[in-house]
């Protein structure tokens, strides 16, 4: 850069500065300042991101051979470490603004510990002689993207706009990680400058997959992100010498980089800038709207008051308006009404006559006749015009009424029931009234009668219509007055809105000429200041100490938060308590007095001997499950690779009923379980309509605009279900060869339609009756995998929680580590265990510890105390090489076995050890009686039926038992309450990582609205996790309460009486399947809180993220609280039919076994062959005794 160029460009920005900072964009101002700096010293900024524990700081300290930044297996870089060729010395920028200076010599493990510190140390600039950077480079290691402290992100964050290449390194098995495809697209438009390294490549097993195949994926994913294959490498510090190793190729474009970015820093430079006035301008045009302009606005909004004002007029008007309408239609009908037609005259003629003196009828009593004559014509004139008055008059004003009520927006039940009674109000008399005195009969007469009875008639319809007129009126006036008080309210608002549209088209019109002339100073389209301090963009520090340092108590409290280890004792002799069993069963079976008990106690022994026990494998994808399960029965049964696998329940089980060892049963998955998944997955609301499965969806794929990874999703299916169409119809189980495994299982374009496969395989594991099941990711979103691994959490009988040694607690691992905390007290028995796999890779035991300390702490934080934690490499392990101080295979076998042999069948064993000796004391009671009178035998009946009434007694009372139902519902009720509570804190936390400032990036809107989405689907899931979570622990609660009010206390009281006693075995809730949860969330009901968000530097800067997190949590909350409503009373009736049931079960087998104990004491009180059999059963329960049969716990 010249020095005339670099004056010019210091003058142009600095006035740009000055012009961000009058617009209060405090932000993109520093990141200004930060460039040009970088700009005038001329420095090329080469940045390090990626994965926490991806090896990013080893990586850097091989590349610059020498041991620089402090390396772990866990997160250790808390803040930027910048790294440049210069005098040494250490520069210490601290988070309250200050600047510390190590100059000359200084310790490494000292300045190490500073780039741990992230509370104290912003960032840490370290300058040395090194001979691989040249003068005017820096290297900046960044933490993880990744990490699980936001501190940390937002630390890698802050510097990236500043870089002129970006290295972004990923750990060999998590490559296929969601987190690096959305890094990449937030990134890509910033940095032109992006590579790809795959660390650690040390960990490929050319047995699981050839590299070339594993590059080929690599080089796809990153093509999809616009990334060329010439910008991946793969690299390995531990094995310089691999054959896939690129770490001299990598430092040579290093090199070429440093080179070729400092002959072309002016551009960097300048397009860096350009992005930054891109960023700046767009929140400035975007800070007051967010699609139309104001200007735009400011129309619509100027004719929508207008609008309403004349509404206003016009709703003013309306009471009168409506009167005079009311009162011009009844006079128009009234007008129009013929009411007298001709040919009513003729009735009229006839009512006239007959008021004449000289009508009389008749010759004979002519006078009544001429009475009852004048009655008959008048009634039928007065009759004919009332019909005629109903037919023209009142049916047509009731017509209008309805009609002008409806348009008068009146109509209603009131006004319906006043208008329907409408009537003429006619008497008789009004004939009379209509006549005219003294006036001769003629038709010119009756013509002028019929003319005077209409209007007397037109009078009385008029009278009678006034009166709903003004009713109709008073409506049209009280709700006139309602109308006028909204539209007055809304004027009023409205106007408030056109204010203020007036005043930010305003600041829209000083925005876009603010906007117009920072591109005019930039583009050099106008004059700007020269006097401008060139040194603008440096910032003065306060000069401090460097800050002590602060005094690491990690070890010592993590060490005093893992649980001591357990001394493994030698195997149980359960096996010979078994046989014991057996030897006492053999010796009372063949008396028959004893025959139901002893075969009771028989089939009790055989179904202890031939229980089966699931082990289930959860952890994170890549964490090794797979590798791990293998290691566990010897041989590479399940496929395992550095990428994703297990997309299916994959089981290993020993062979029975006709299946061959070493072969699968593959089960596919129905089309409507593919269909259901689709939806599920995608968030497409409806099944798409087609003739068939296939066409359906290719036609959704082609009509829709799907992202991309969804189309990808809905075609794997579609390959899938042409490959296995035929079984996914009919249903038909495949069996394969092991050998032919691999695409059921580790290849989504077939595995994504397999439900399950069942491995049949021989090893002492399985042979056992332990069945291995290996789950899909524990962060898995789809819906199935979520129902299983809960249904396995409750089922199972122990299960191990995989983590990967490098990458030992990522954001994937807490939210399901979150559930197991909450349901680890509510388990029988601790069957929790924790394996941290690869463990290989620690360097020494000081770092092993290191590692074991850290997950040890980050479990105890989500609610899992003392947990047994074991470290273990399952590549050695099957490879058969020696236990190690890092892999503790044996131990953990050690460990399996004793769970299964002696924590798992204990309550069993015990039970039965328990039954055998009142099996003996029955014999021994039998056996006393035989030696006592008649008189104390039946005294001995009495005192048995007596124990019997009140046995019985007590087991109606416990069937019955309302107390633990009570306590079901409260309990129930309460942990509703609490996943409430814990849903609040957790859409807060969702939230605020949901809406960071990476949606700058792109489209505002768009992106606020994916986040949205993604946002409240995480939620749905939660809540779904949470509801699973309950139904796991309100389980066990109910399966502790029957063991302790069966099993302990009703035993202990049976001991007691000593006749009885009852053997229930393991009550568990298998089968008792929970209701699928459902909760539905309308985006819509978010639009409001939506539009709240102006622009980014509303939402960011101006308090505006605070406000929306709070307001959609608030929401939320509530929304919660109707789903938890709507479930509680389901829940509840769930968990109380099910204890009902339990309670029943428990009753009816006490009972049966009471009566059959009962009937032997009864049948052994008598003489002759039952005695002599009662004699030698003694003698047999006295030889068993003797023996020993304890067992040893």
């Amino acid at each position: 850069m010249t020095e005339h160029n670099r004056k010019e460009l210091m003058h142009k920005t600095g006035e740009l500065y000055k012009q961000f900072i009058e617009n209060q964009d405090e932000e993109r101002a520093a990141k200004l300042a930060a460039v040009m700096k970088k700009a005038v010293d001329g420095e090329v900024y080469i940045a390090f991101t990626g994965h926490y524990s991806a090896g990013k700081s080893s990586l850097l300290n091989c590349l610059l051979m020498e041991n620089i930044l402090p390396t772990s297996p866990i997160p250790t870089s808390a803040n930027l470490v910048v790294i440049r060729n210069g005098e040494k010395r250490v520069r210490l920028h601290t988070t309250d603004g200050a600047c510390a200076e190590l100059e000359g010599a200084y310790q490494k493990d000292k300045v190490q510990q500073y780039c741990k510190d992230g509370e104290q140390i912003e960032s840490v600039e370290i300058f040395d002689r090194y001979t691989e950077i040249d003068s005017g480079v820096a290297y900046i290691d960044t933490p993880g993207i990744d990490s699980t402290d936001d501190a940390h992100f937002l630390s890698a964050a802050s510097i990236l706009h500043q870089a002129d290449a970006l290295f972004y390194v990923v750990h060999y098995n998590h490559v296929h990680s969601e987190e690096n495809v959305k890094f990449l697209r937030s990134i890509k438009e910033s940095i032109q400058n992006v590579y790809f390294i795959v660390n650690q490549i040390d960990r490929h097993d050319e047995a699981e997959t050839h590299f070339g195949d594993y590059k080929a994926q690599v080089e796809e994913m990153l093509c999809n992100e616009g990334i060329s294959k010439e910008s991946l490498y793969f690299t390995s510090v531990t094995e310089l010498n691999h054959p896939f190793n690129q770490i001299g190729v990598l430092r040579e474009e290093l090199r070429r980089i440093e080179q070729q970015t400092k002959s072309n820093l002016q551009a960097l430079t300048e397009q860096k800038v350009r992005n930054l006035l891109k960023e700046h301008t767009e929140i400035l045009l975007k800070d007051e709207t967010d699609g139309p302009t104001f200007a735009e606005q400011l129309g619509t909004q100027t004719d929508l008051v207008q609008s309403l004002r004349d509404q206003l007029d016009e709703a003013a008007k309306q009471a009168t308006e409506a009167e005079n309408r009311m009162q011009e239609e009844i006079n128009r009908i009234l007008k129009n009404a013929n009411l007298t037609p001709f040919d009513m005259r003729e009735l009229a003629a006839a009512f006239l006559e007959s008021r004449e003196p000289s009508f009389k009828t008749g010759f004979f009593f002519s006078k009544a006749k001429t009475a009852q004559e004048r009655d008959r014509r008048r009634n039928a004139f007065f009759s004919d015009v009332k019909k005629r008055t109903e037919a023209e008059a009142d049916w047509h004003i009731i017509d209008t009424f309805h009609k002008l009520a409806k348009s008068f927006d009146v109509h209603t039940a009131k006004s319906e029931k006043l208008i329907q009674a409408f009537r003429t109000p006619l008497e008789i008399d009004i004939i009379e009234r209509a006549v005219k005195q003294g006036a001769a009969l003629s038709s010119e007469y009756v013509l002028q009668y019929t003319k005077d009875l209409a209007e007397l008639i037109r009078k009385e319809a008029k009278r009678k219509a006034a009166d709903i007129i003004k009713e109709l009126t008073a409506m049209v006036k009280e709700r006139v007055s309602k109308d006028l008080q909204t539209i007055n309210g809304r004027l009023i608002q409205e106007s408030e809105k056109l204010s203020h549209l007036q005043e930010q088209a305003r600041l829209e019109n000083n925005a876009r000429e603010k906007a117009d002339c920072m591109w005019a100073i930039w583009e050099e389209k106008s004059v700007y200041p020269m006097h401008i301090d060139t040194d603008w963009f440096k910032t003065k520090k306060k000069i401090v100490a460097a800050p002590k340092q602060k005094r690491s108590q990690d070890r010592q409290t993590q060490q005093s938060m893992q649980k001591p280890e357990i001394k493994m004792e030698q195997e149980l002799p359960l096996q010979d308590q078994i046989k014991r069993f057996h030897i006492l069963s053999d010796l009372l079976g063949e008396y028959s007095m004893l025959s139901k008990q002893t075969s009771a106690f028989r089939e009790r022994i055989k179904r202890l001997e031939e229980r089966k026990f699931t082990l289930a494998l959860f952890g994170g994808f890549s964490s090794g499950k797979s590798s791990f399960a293998n290691a566990l029965v010897g041989e590479r049964v399940l496929p395992s690779s550095p990428t994703p696998t297990t997309a299916t329940i994959n089981k290993i089980t020993k062979p029975t009923n006709g299946n061959i060892n070493k072969t699968a049963d593959v089960v596919f998955k129905t089309e409507d379980d593919i269909t259901a998944e689709i939806l599920q997955l995608t968030g497409i609301k409806e099944e798409p309509a087609g003739r068939s499965f296939t066409e359906k969806w290719e036609k959704a794929v082609k009509k829709s605009q799907l992202p991309e990874e969804h189309i990808k999703l809905i075609s794997n299916f579609l390959l899938a279900y042409e490959k296995v169409q035929q079984y996914i119809q009919e249903q038909k189980k495949l069996t394969i060869p092991l050998s032919e495994l691999k695409p059921y299982v580790a290849e989504e374009t077939t595995a994504c339609a397999v439900k399950e496969v069942t491995v049949y395989y021989t090893c002492p594991l399985t042979e056992k009756g332990i069945t291995i099941v290996d789950t899909p990711g524990a962060s898995s979103m789809n819906k199935r995998h979520t129902e299983l691994a809960f249904q396995y959490i409750k089922d199972a009988d122990a299960f191990f929680y995989m983590t990967y040694y490098q990458h030992s607690f990522s954001k994937g691992d807490r939210s399901f580590l979150r559930k197991l905390g909450l349901v680890k007290e509510s388990l029988s028995m601790d069957k929790m265990f924790f394996v941290i796999n690869a463990a290989d890779l620690a360097k020494d035991k000081t770092e092993l510890e290191t590692v074991t300390d850290y997950v040890s702490a980050e479990l105890v934080k989500e609610g899992i105390q003392e947990p047994q934690l074991f470290t273990v490499s399952s590549k050695e392990e099957l490879l058969g090489k020696p236990e190690s101080f890092y892999n503790q295979f044996p131990k953990v076998r050690k460990h399996l076995d004793r769970f299964i042999e002696v924590d798992v069948k204990k309550a069993s064993a015990a039970q039965l050890s328990s039954e055998a000796d009142k099996l003996c004391e029955t014999v021994f009671q039998l056996y006393q009686s035989q030696h006592q009178s008649r008189e104390e035998k039946e005294a001995q009946k009495q005192r048995l039926m007596l124990s019997f009434e009140r046995t019985a007694a007590e087991i109606e009372k416990r069937r019955n038992s309302e107390t633990i139902i009570e306590k079901v519902k409260k309990d129930t009720k309460e942990q509703l309450y609490h996943i409430t509570q814990r849903l609040s804190f957790f859409a807060n936390d969702l939230l605020k990582s949901a809406f960071h400032p990476g949606l700058q990036n792109g489209d505002w809107k768009k992106n606020v609205g994916k986040a949205m989405t993604t946002a409240l689907h995480e939620y749905q899931f939660e809540y779904v996790q949470e509801i699973k979570t309950l139904d796991v622990r309100m389980s066990g609660f109910i399966e502790r309460h029957i063991a302790e009010e069966w099993l302990e206390s009703f035993q202990k009281t049976l001991n007691e009486d000593g006749y009885f006693s009852i053997y229930a075995g393991h009550q568990h809730s298998n089968g008792i399947q929970l209701k699928e949860v459902e909760p539905e969330l309308d985006e819509r009901a978010f639009e409001q809180e939506q539009k709240e968000i102006k622009s980014p530097k509303q939402f960011f800067e101006q308090k505006g993220k605070a406000a929306f997190i709070e307001a959609v949590r608030m929401k939320l909350t509530k929304i919660t609280e109707v789903w938890v409503k709507n479930e509680e009373e389901s829940l509840i009736s769930h968990y109380t039919d099910h204890l009902r049931r339990l309670q029943e079960d428990m009753a009816e087998k006490a009972m049966e076994q009471i009566k059959d104990q009962k009937d032997t004491y009864l049948g052994g009180y008598g003489e002759g062959e039952h005695a002599k059999e009662i004699e030698k059963a003694y003698q047999a329960c006295i030889s068993w005794q003797r023996s020993d049969h304890t067992i040893k716990m």
